[in-house]
C-alpha cells in the first residue's frame, strides 16, 4: 500500500445526468468532504481534498465536461447515461485513463461516497487504501445512517467494533410502526403484496451493463403475486412510469395503485410482503416482519456494489476517534484518542443531504425545516 500524504474524498464522479451530460455526484462528494474534513484532519493531520467532476471552474474541480468526455471516448463509448452503466463495474481501464487516475490519486488514501466498482478495482490494483461510505438502506432511524466498507480487513474490524447494533434498528422499526395506529382510513386489504417501482437510471438497477425494469422480471413477479390475495403498486415519486404501471395493474391479481406512505403501509398487519427490483424498501420490510422479494438476483444488501462486506454506523462518523481507529488500522499515522463526541441530533444528515425517502411524511421536523428554505 502507498504511503498516504493526503486524504482524497471522491465518489462516482463519472456518473452523468440522464437528461444532459452534466455531473450529478459533485454535491454529494463535496458534502461528505465538508462533513468529514474536521474529524479526519484531527485524526491524521493530513490535508483533505476532493476529486470531482464540476463544470463550474469556480469550484476548482479535478475534471470538467471535456475531460470526462475524453474518458468515455477512451472506452470507445458515447458520453451518456447508458455508457455509464457499461463502465460502472469495469474491472480494467484504458491505458490512458489508468494513467490519468494514477496521477490524480497518487500518494493518497481515499474516503468515498458510494464508490463505483470501477474505481474500487482501480484503487485496489494500485495499492491505494480506502474507506467507502454508502447511505444505508435502513432509512427509518432518527437520522440517516451509513453502510461502510474498507479496503483493509483490519479497518473493517475496527469499524465493526463501533457498529450500530441491528437490535437498535429493530427497535426503531417498532416505534415507526406505531404511526399506523392513528388515522389510517384506507388500510391495505388482507394478505397484500406491495410492489415498489424504482427510477429508470440508477446504479441499483444496473444488470449486465444495462438498466433493467420490472418488465424484465414480469414473469417472476407474477409468480410471486400468486401467493397473495391482492397487490398494491407504488410508483416512485420522482419518476412515474405509466406504461410499466399499467402493465402491473393489468397482470397482477386485484391490483391497485397507492400513494400511501411506505412506512405506514409496511407497518400494517394486512401487508404481508414487499417486492421490487432492488429497492431498499425490500430490505426495510424485513424489520417490519414482512416477506422480502428482491427480483434482481445480484441484490445483496450486506455487500457493497463491489462485493465488499458492509458495516452499519450512525453519527459516530463525525467523531475523530472513529477515524483514528479506521485509518490507524489502515496503516495511517494518527493522533492520540481524545474521546471527543458530538451530542446526537435527529435528522442532522437528512436536513443537510435534503434526502428523506418518505420519512418526512411521518416526521414533521423535516417538513418544517425544509419549508424555511
Amino acid at each position: 500500500m502507498t504511503i498516504a500524504k493526503r486524504i482524497i474524498v471522491t465518489g462516482d464522479f463519472l456518473r452523468p445526468s440522464p437528461h444532459k451530460f452534466r455531473p450529478t455526484q459533485n454535491e454529494n462528494i463535496r458534502w461528505l468532504a465538508q462533513l468529514l474534513n474536521v474529524p479526519v484532519t484531527m485524526a491524521t493531520g493530513l490535508p483533505v481534498q476532493e476529486v470531482i467532476w464540476d463544470d463550474n471552474w469556480l469550484n476548482q474541480a479535478t475534471f470538467d465536461q471535456a475531460s470526462v468526455r475524453a474518458i468515455y471516448e477512451a472506452f470507445w463509448l458515447k458520453p451518456n447515461m447508458h455508457s455509464w452503466a457499461q463502465i460502472y463495474s469495469a474491472e480494467t481501464l484504458p491505458v490512458s485513463v489508468e494513467s490519468i487516475f494514477a496521477h490524480v490519486f497518487r500518494d493518497s488514501f481515499v474516503i468515498g461516497f458510494e464508490l463505483p466498482p470501477v474505481l474500487v478495482h482501480f484503487l485496489r490494483r494500485n495499492g491505494i487504501g480506502f474507506v467507502d461510505v454508502i447511505l444505508s438502506p435502513v432509512r427509518f432511524m432518527d437520522d440517516l445512517t451509513f453502510s461502510v466498507n474498507a479496503s483493509s480487513p483490519a479497518a473493517l474490524k475496527a469499524i465493526r467494533a463501533l457498529a450500530l447494533p441491528e437490535a437498535v434498528q429493530r427497535l426503531a422499526a417498532g416505534v415507526v410502526s406505531a404511526h399506523v395506529a392513528k388515522h389510517f382510513p384506507t388500510p391495505p386489504r388482507p394478505d397484500t403484496l406491495l410492489v415498489i417501482m424504482q427510477t429508470s437510471f440508477d446504479r441499483a438497477v444496473i444488470e449486465g451493463k444495462r438498466f433493467v425494469t420490472l418488465i424484465d422480471y414480469m414473469n417472476e413477479l407474477e409468480e410471486i403475486a400468486k401467493d397473495y390475495s391482492s397487490v398494491l403498486v407504488k410508483q416512485h415519486p420522482l419518476e412515474p412510469q405509466p406504461e410499466i404501471c399499467d402493465m402491473l395493474l393489468r397482470n397482477m391479481p386485484d391490483a391497485r395503485l397507492t400513494e400511501e406512505n411506505f412506512y405506514r403501509l409496511v407497518s400494517h398487519r394486512n401487508l404481508k410482503g414487499v417486492a421490487a427490483l432492488s429497492s431498499s424498501c425490500v430490505y426495510e420490510a424485513g424489520f417490519f416482519g414482512k416477506r422480502q422479494h428482491a427480483l434482481m438476483p445480484s441484490v445483496n444488501f450486506s455487500k457493497s456494489p463491489a462485493g465488499l462486506d458492509l458495516c452499519e454506523v450512525g453519527d459516530i462518523l463525525l467523531v475523530p476517534d472513529f477515524w483514528r481507529d479506521a485509518l490507524g488500522a489502515s496503516g495511517l499515522a494518527v493522533s492520540a484518542k481524545d474521546g471527543i463526541t458530538l451530542p446526537p441530533k435527529p435528522n442532522r444528515f437528512r436536513l443537510q443531504h435534503h434526502t428523506s425517502w418518505g420519512y418526512s411524511e411521518i416526521d414533521t421536523d423535516i417538513a418544517v425545516a425544509w419549508a424555511k428554505d
